[in-house]
């Protein structure tokens, strides 16, 4: 009986590194054109999230995840580094690069770098952990600030970004659930001529701030 342990062992994992890819991939808010190969080895075309473009990504298997309960793949392409899934919950790991545009529609964003980032969520999308830097490159400048930096983290089932510029007048506050998104872009000192322009872009002013407020699902 201990020989045949190991044989079903394989035959499971063959089986399951067979199966096409797109029973699994892509998640929302991930997204793809297309998606080719199995789940042992994947490739997704126009893969994006919200309209922030990542094209073409492979994705290739790591048995050694296997073991511990959970599918897991090295990404290869605009963003590397580790997703995975199991039995309760995903995420990813070490994930760095550049997506361009933005994934986060209405918000003034060229795109978005990660830089050793890491997410955790449970099954029902439930924000578990979290870590890394990301950096936001800004479409037009705030009150003189072109980027916006800083670390995500969990506050309860949420996932949270909080973003700044280097001289803290320009604010980002990003709030992340399974069913979609909050944000509230706050610009305190701007000029007039500046509060002018925003104000014709939906900008507000609330408690001396020009302030943005957007939301929406994925």
């Amino acid at each position: 009986m201990t020989r045949v342990w190991p044989l079903l062992t394989g035959l499971a994992i063959g089986a399951l590194a067979l199966l096409p890819a797109r029973l699994l991939l892509p998640a929302p808010p991930l997204s793809a054109a297309s998606v080719s190969g199995s789940i042992w080895r994947a490739s997704l075309d126009g893969a994006a999230i919200g309209s922030a473009r990542l094209g073409p990504i492979d994705l290739s298997l790591q048995p050694g995840a296997l073991v511990q309960g959970r599918l897991q793949w090295q990404l290869a392409g605009a963003v590397t580094g580790r997703l995975f899934q199991g039995a309760s919950g995903g995420g990813g790991e070490g994930l760095t690069g550049t997506l361009a545009g933005t994934a986060l529609p209405g918000l003034p964003l060229a795109g978005l770098t990660l830089a050793d980032t890491g997410i955790t969520l449970d099954v029902d999308g439930r924000c578990r952990s979290a870590s890394g830097q990301v950096s936001a490159t800004l479409a037009i400048a705030l009150a003189g600030q072109t980027s916006l930096n800083g670390a995500p983290r969990c506050d309860g089932a949420v996932l949270l970004l909080p973003l700044a510029s280097p001289d803290g007048r320009v604010r980002l506050d990003l709030a992340l659930t399974a069913q979609g998104w909050q944000a509230r872009l706050a610009i305190a000192g701007a000029a007039p001529a500046e509060t002018l322009a925003l104000a014709a872009a939906g900008f507000g002013r609330v408690n001396g701030e020009t302030v943005l407020n957007r939301e929406a699902s994925w």
